[in-house]
């Protein structure tokens, strides 16, 4: 397998996502729009950090070893640094997955009583208990010795110590499977209740603006917490030892692995960019870096 060719297109796509989430991001911060004054944006906005973080150090620890670059294996600590801000950051992005997934079933279930709760405050606080939570099984990491393994040219990262590896492959796939079990949980919960709700003929009531970007949040949510399922197959195969870790097949399932962590990462602001009309013609509307931090006009379309 060509891995400096795939390690190439990788590159590629992250550095345009990493574009858009930017200026989307700035644009949201600066527009002054009360529809991004929501629980959702705040989310979307406090999980970016770590979004371009667990991408970035992926993207140096991990993929440029992987495709041959030795030189930098030899920078000092560089395979620990990697698997504990690429856990951290992993930890704190399904956090906010976990969270976002319950603010939507909460918009559907309870409607009117959902934007009492979701308050600027309330959000923060969560997110940031989410934070604090995750630090717990990354500082386990921090007296792991971990090195790079030269298995046919391509540098693989791994713990020093057999049994930390199994530990934390053990761990690491318990705590994706968690999230992964509460996001779904969420998801279909919501979906059932939506789905019930538009048979009641529920959206007769409401705008029909309101309700399609009712269903498209859920749609967003839903579409991550795919990823999240199948971050956690993966993830599950290197828990179990399926392959071995000098075989090509485990690099192959690490190769999954990132690809999918990835799309858990950058997809935010083209799910927001593709499901949101509103979002799109505005964003689009400021055409020039400069009107991105005009006051754009308010609504209040979303919950």
């Amino acid at each position: 397998m060509n891995y400096p060719l795939i390690i190439g297109i990788q590159s590629f796509y992250i550095a345009l996502s990493l574009i858009l989430y930017s200026l989307i991001f700035l644009y949201i911060m600066w527009s002054g729009d009360l529809e991004f004054k929501t629980a959702f944006h705040r989310l979307f906005l406090l999980r970016a950090p770590a979004d371009f973080l667990q991408v970035l150090v992926s993207l140096f620890a991990f993929r440029c070893p992987l495709a041959g670059w030795e030189e930098i294996t030899h920078i000092p600590y560089l395979a620990k640094v990697g698997f504990m801000i690429s856990q951290y950051s992993v930890l704190v992005e399904m956090c906010a997955q976990l969270l976002l997934s319950v603010n939507r079933l909460s918009a559907i279930v309870y409607p009117i009583q959902h934007n009492k709760f979701w308050t600027k405050k309330i959000t923060l606080l969560l997110f940031t208990l989410g934070m604090l939570i995750s630090i717990v099984p990354t500082a386990s990491r921090a007296t792991q010795p971990a090195a790079f393994m030269n298995v046919n040219g391509s540098f693989i990262p791994y713990l020093v110590n057999r049994g930390d590896q199994e530990k934390n492959s053990k761990v690491t796939c318990l705590i994706y499977s968690f999230f992964c079990f509460a996001s779904l949980l969420c998801n279909l919960l919501a979906c059932c209740v939506h789905r019930k709700q538009k048979r009641m003929q529920f959206f007769e009531t409401q705008p029909k603006l309101a309700s399609t970007v009712q269903t498209n949040l859920l749609i967003y949510a839903c579409l991550s917490t795919v990823i999240v399922v199948a971050m956690t197959c993966f993830q599950s195969l290197l828990a179990l030892h399926v392959f071995d870790v000098t075989a090509e097949a485990h690099k192959v399932v690490l190769l999954f692995l990132t690809i999918s962590a990835d799309a858990f990462a950058l997809s935010n602001p083209w799910l927001l960019i593709c499901l949101s009309s509103t979002f799109r013609h505005k964003f689009f509307a400021a055409r020039k870096i400069s009107r991105i931090f005009a006051a754009a006009p308010s609504t209040n379309e979303t919950s």
